[in-house]
């Protein structure tokens, strides 16, 4: 008698953030004269989905370039692991995705070398949701609703190689590479996803003695094949830097610097289906009773790339007879998003200048506020994240004139409340109306509702005698119903 479609429904909530200082004392550190940079990589190691909690286990990885107590340039990396937890509502069996963001970070040295970084840690929780969802009911009169279920289509994940190279002279060491990827583009096709993914890798080293840095700019261009993509389907990439390395090759005066890297990509494929669900209904036969669920679906849309430039400037010290030496390491990151006519990103920019003066070797931070207005069709709920994919540094006495190009990579989220009836039971049998004739007197503003239950007919039986009916009635309208007696 009730046709019930199960649908297996998929919604996002966000975990709240959370900030973690975490610091490092190097052990075995040569002695340290000067800090030169210091730039910080953050990664999530694992974590571990509980009910009301997640485990998450980071990384925070530190890239020093420093002048030792004999004026040499050396450079170290060190590893610094973490553990955080993150409260809200997950269960065991959710799907969480995790994000690590490095926000601050310094060096100290006043009894011992330290450092330190601030690490933000944020998470999406993906909950699946069995829905019965009335869609039919035989001598029922009803009155049905559209509703848009999202539902989960499939995960899947790969990598894919990246590299380029660029010649040198006399390269005595490799100081450090920084290393960062974004999605420029994603299209579906023919259950084909083709993607792009932009690369960017810094990487600061000695040539014949002189600190330099080089710049590589990946661009690339990737297929994937995924069974059960279908055009309209929704898409959500996540490329990430799985690892990268500088080999060299070449001879003694004439090397070649090459740049090899592995991007990984994280994918989520949704399909937003619409079924016709029963919102209300009337049994001719019987008096029922109805379960009501009411939900809040919130789902991935859409995602978005742009790219701007900011400038700035910073002061030098010791800013006499000055050169640019390089820019090992730059970064950005949003402090906030403002949803209004299109949107506006506001964070700060921060880059690492390695400059000479005379024959020493200086470093300074500048910190470059940006605000940004993105145009486009954006939802209530849109998390962006900045990459500083190209920096340029000009020194003009004890200045430095800084532009920084910011791609930003968007994700955009939506959100529909879904009320359908999940369960009916039957009660008594209904008293039918089993005359031949019947007339019924509407009242003002009478809907096919009222005379159905007044008829105990379906709208469709009604509308065959009385195919003038118009709807909502006026006072004093007459509706007369034939119905055949039977034995």
């Amino acid at each position: 008698m009730f046709k019930f479609d199960q649908k297996n429904a998929i919604s996002t909530t966000f975990l709240s953030p959370i900030e973690r200082v975490v610091e490092f004392i190097p052990r075995g550190v040569d002695g340290v004269m000067r800090v030169l940079s210091l730039s910080v990589d953050g990664k999530a190691l694992s974590h571990a989905v509980n009910d009301g909690f997640v485990d998450v286990n980071g990384r925070a990885e530190f890239k020093l370039i420093y002048l030792d107590l004999d004026g040499a340039v050396c450079s170290a990396n060190y590893n610094a692991d973490f553990s955080v937890r993150l409260d809200g509502d997950v269960a065991r069996d959710d799907h969480v995705s995790v994000c690590l963001k490095v926000v601050e970070w310094s060096v100290s040295s006043s009894d011992a070398l330290t450092l330190s970084a601030v690490v933000k840690v944020d998470g999406n929780v993906t909950k699946t949701m069995s829905l019965n969802i009335l869609t039919g009911a035989e001598d029922s009169f009803v009155t049905t609703d559209i509703l848009t279920i999202p539902t989960h289509v499939a995960t899947t994940s790969f990598s894919f190689p990246v590299d380029e190279e660029t010649t040198a002279r006399e390269v005595q060491k490799v100081l450090s590479l920084d290393t960062k990827c974004s999605l420029t583009s994603a299209k579906v096709k023919d259950k084909v996803l083709d993607l792009s993914v932009d690369t960017v890798a810094i990487v600061t080293y000695v040539e014949d003695g002189i600190i330099r840095t080089a710049t590589f700019n990946v661009a690339s261009a990737e297929s994937v094949s995924i069974e059960d993509l279908c055009e309209g389907d929704i898409v959500k990439v996540t490329p990430y830097v799985k690892s990268g390395r500088i080999v060299l090759h070449g001879v003694t005066g004439e090397n070649i610097l090459r740049f090899e890297g592995e991007i990984g990509v994280n994918i989520d494929v949704t399909r937003l289906e619409e079924i016709e669900a029963v919102k209300d209904l009337f049994s001719l036969t019987h008096h029922t009773t109805t379960t009501t669920e009411n939900n809040t679906l919130t789902y991935f849309v859409g995602s978005g790339y742009y790219t701007e430039k900011i400038q700035g400037e910073t002061t030098l010290p010791r800013g006499e007879d000055t050169a640019l030496v390089g820019v090992p390491a730059t970064t950005a990151f949003i402090a906030k998003t403002l949803c209004d006519d299109g949107l506006t990103v506001e964070g700060v920019a921060t880059t690492e200048i390695i400059y000479s003066s005379g024959d020493d070797l200086y470093s300074a931070r500048a910190e470059i506020p940006y605000s940004v207005h993105l145009d486009g069709d954006f939802s209530d709920t849109v998390k962006a994240r900045a990459t500083v994919i190209d920096s340029s540094v000009k020194i003009k006495g004890d200045k430095a004139e800084i532009t920084l190009t910011i791609a930003f990579n968007t994700k955009c989220y939506a959100s529909s409340q879904i009320n359908y009836i999940s369960a009916v039971e039957l009660g008594e049998e209904r008293e039918v109306n089993r005359s031949g004739l019947s007339i019924y007197v509407a009242n003002e503003g009478d809907t096919p509702w009222d005379v159905c239950k007044a008829l105990t007919a379906t709208p469709e039986q009604i509308l065959a005698q009385n195919p003038n009916i118009t709807y909502p009635l006026r006072y004093g309208d007459k509706i007369i119903y034939f119905r055949r007696i039977t034995k």
